[in-house]
């Protein structure tokens, strides 16, 4: 996922994570699963779009068991 990865409201979510609108009020939404659709922003909020707010961690290169692939 980028650090620039942004969503409208109305689409599907593409992964779980948290969000948050891109006002000065910081607003947050948090989703368990992907393709749960992005609410509209709460009254008074001036945001366009919401942002994945946290990356989930890279996949590993190495085998949990240490081993090269």
């Amino acid at each position: 996922m980028s650090l620039a990865e942004t969503h409208a409201p109305g689409a599907c979510t593409p992964r779980g994570g948290l969000y948050e609108c891109d006002c000065a009020g910081g607003h947050l939404w948090r989703i368990d699963l992907a393709g749960h659709v992005f609410p509209p922003f709460p009254p008074g909020c001036s945001a366009v779009l919401w942002r994945a707010k946290d990356a989930p961690a890279p996949a590993s290169a190495v085998p949990e068991d240490g081993t090269s692939p």
